[in-house]
């Protein structure tokens, strides 16, 4: 709002105004400040009681060069893309304005501008690191149906049970400078939690482990698929989303998923949003469950999980009173998450029945089979089907000849269907999914073929021509986000299409420049009675018992191992010399107990 001003003061500023117009160019300044010093106010804001109050208007004309920034587009935006290249995964920016302005320099861009007037020009035109990196949109997804995708996401719970008892991780006890106390809790809380997209539809269920590991994963997997007495939601999805965690991408649990048909993706860097409803629902699980623990402690995981199966089936039904359960939509409805599940009957097929568990089991103790084709064929024994059957491959025989390996994996609920994954040289492996032969004419000649699974992408939904322009500096004219993503996930170079195809000089010409000569006293040899000891000293290491070998091999460690290490070294000890070779040989898989003849093969 603008000052209110008195008569007199109005009548003052009109006169001043009338000054103004009547002076010389460059005597205004100096009237003004005269003015403000007189009154006791700033030179500037005279000038704004001028121009709200009186109506001054300077008569000035706009610049001839106005809006020009006098450095050319090319050079604004080759220094706009090197700091955006510098810019790590954890958001960290690496590359300073002036050391871009150097490589531009030494590569021949004409840079005749500060580097504060640069980093002006690059917010102004929004190329600066911080638009450009924050330049995506965070866009609303939309399911078709109930179970059309899952979103799971593991959390480690501040709960952990110990003696019989619950008990909580303090702040006070386990902050990071007392990391010891962390340790101690050898098997900690780990909290999964199911989010169906379509409904809102929520479960969750927790187990007892030192770290998140493929048999939880694999367990919730189970549990939270299967059809469970106080839970309506369950059934196989077609999508999951995820983080990239260890035990999301190993090779069972993967095998699992593709067998299962379901596509599982995780979510992009700097894209957690693409999973916000599973963050939202472990926050429900954590505010709206496990607050109540501190008020009726339990005492086991077995008891936790009793009373999580009672949450979960009364907040998905809203029945829990005084308590808001719904889920509130883009429409302002407030929904009940069973009621919008249900709505699974109106779409054919959507709800897919897990399979037993010795079935999915099967999955878990082999990540790929290799088989060799013969004639074109290779003989498969799939866990559904229970014998042998024969696969044809004659559509890919150009890639394929007597003894070549390709890797198989089974496919549930697919009729005995199997996935092949064919190497081919120079190019991208060929998967594709094949019928087992079960059906033959009176020539004994298989009348079934499998159809080659399809996949689609999802498309972009936001236009960043900032970053668009960005990529074509750096990677070229036919460069987009996309292609730039790609690119940097590759580690490719940066402005290679620059300088006739030789790129960008970064470092190359440093270390020309002359440097003073400059005088340095003679270095005197560090010798202390230690050091003499310890250049004299040979260090020995004493074997390893079989305990402290299986430590020293951590998570990496299995039961089987035992067998072949004892039987190898009868008496105990594993001599350091053959402890690494040792490892990589048992991780390589070669277990098999062999007599030792003059020491390791």
């Amino acid at each position: 709002m603008a000052a209110q001003l008195s008569p007199d003061m109005l009548q003052q500023l009109f006169t001043l105004r009338d000054a103004l117009n009547a002076a010389q160019h460059g005597e205004q300044t100096a009237q003004v400040e005269a003015f403000a010093n007189r009154i006791g106010k700033s030179v500037n804001t005279v000038w704004v009681w001028l121009k709200s109050h009186a109506g001054y208007q300077s008569g000035r004309k706009r610049r001839a060069d106005a809006g020009k920034t006098g450095i050319s587009v090319d050079a604004i935006e080759t220094i706009a893309a090197m700091k955006r290249e510098g810019v790590r995964g954890n958001g960290k920016k690496t590359m300073p304005t002036c050391v871009a302005m150097n490589i531009a320099h030494v590569n021949g861009i004409e840079v005749n501008l500060s580097k504060s007037r640069i980093n002006t020009i690059m917010r102004e035109q929004r190329l600066d690191v911080a638009s450009v990196v924050g330049a995506r949109n965070t866009i609303q997804l939309r399911t078709e149906h109930p179970n059309h995708m899952h979103q799971i996401d593991p959390s480690l719970c501040l709960i952990y049970y110990m003696g019989g008892k619950q008990h909580a991780m303090r702040a006070e006890e386990f902050y990071k400078n007392k990391l010891e106390n962390f340790a101690k809790v050898v098997l900690k809380v780990w909290r999964y939690v199911r989010y169906d997209h379509a409904s809102g539809s929520v479960d969750v269920r927790y187990f007892e482990a030192a770290g998140e590991n493929q048999h939880s994963l694999f367990e919730f997997l189970l549990w939270t698929w299967c059809k469970q007495a106080n839970r309506l939601s369950h059934g196989v999805p077609k999508m999951l989303l995820w983080d990239k965690g260890s035990a999301n991408t190993s090779n069972a649990i993967k095998s699992l998923l593709d067998a299962l048909g379901v596509d599982h993706q995780t979510h992009q860097a700097g894209h957690a949003w693409a999973k916000g409803g599973v963050e939202q629902a472990n926050n429900l699980v954590e505010t709206h469950f496990e607050s109540r623990l501190k008020i009726e402690p339990v005492d086991s995981v077995a008891q936790l999980n009793a009373s999580a199966e009672k949450w979960v089936r009364d907040h998905n039904a809203n029945a829990i009173p005084h308590v808001e359960c719904r889920v509130k939509r883009a429409s302002g409805e407030l929904l009940v998450r069973d009621d919008l599940w249900q709505l699974i009957m109106r779409t054919p097929g959507a709800l897919v029945e897990m399979p037993e568990r010795k079935v999915c089991a099967w999955f878990l103790h082999g990540a790929e089979q290799s088989r060799q084709v013969r004639n074109l064929r290779i003989s498969f024994v799939h866990p559904e089907l229970g014998k042998s059957h024969q696969y044809d491959l004659r559509p890919w025989a150009e890639f394929l000849g007597n003894g070549v390996a390709i890797k198989v994996w089974p496919l549930l609920l697919k009729d005995g269907a199997v996935r092949i994954e064919i190497a081919r040289i120079g190019g991208e492996p060929i998967i594709a999914e094949v019928g087992a032969e079960r059906e033959f004419d009176e020539f004994g000649r298989s009348i079934n073929a499998q159809m080659v699974g399809e996949y689609s992408r999802s498309s972009t939904t936001s236009d960043e021509a900032a970053e668009k322009r960005l990529a074509q500096a750096a990677y070229g004219a036919d460069a987009n986000r996309d292609t730039a993503e790609k690119s940097r996930a590759t580690q490719a170079r940066p402005f290679a299409h620059l300088n006739d195809g030789k790129g960008l000089v970064a470092h190359s010409h440093l270390g020309k420049e002359e440097l003073p000569q400059r005088m340095l006293p003679k270095a005197q040899p560090l010798d202390t009675e230690q050091v003499r000891a310890a250049r004299d000293a040979r260090t020995e290491f004493p074997p390893l018992s079989l305990v402290e070998f299986a430590k020293s091999m951590g998570q990496q460690w299995q039961a089987s191992f035992a067998a072949v290490v004892s039987q190898r070294y009868p008496e105990g000890k594993i001599p350091a010399a053959d402890v690494e070779s040792l490892k990589e040989r048992l991780l390589r898989g070669e277990q098999k107990p062999l007599a030792v003849v003059g020491g390791m093969k």
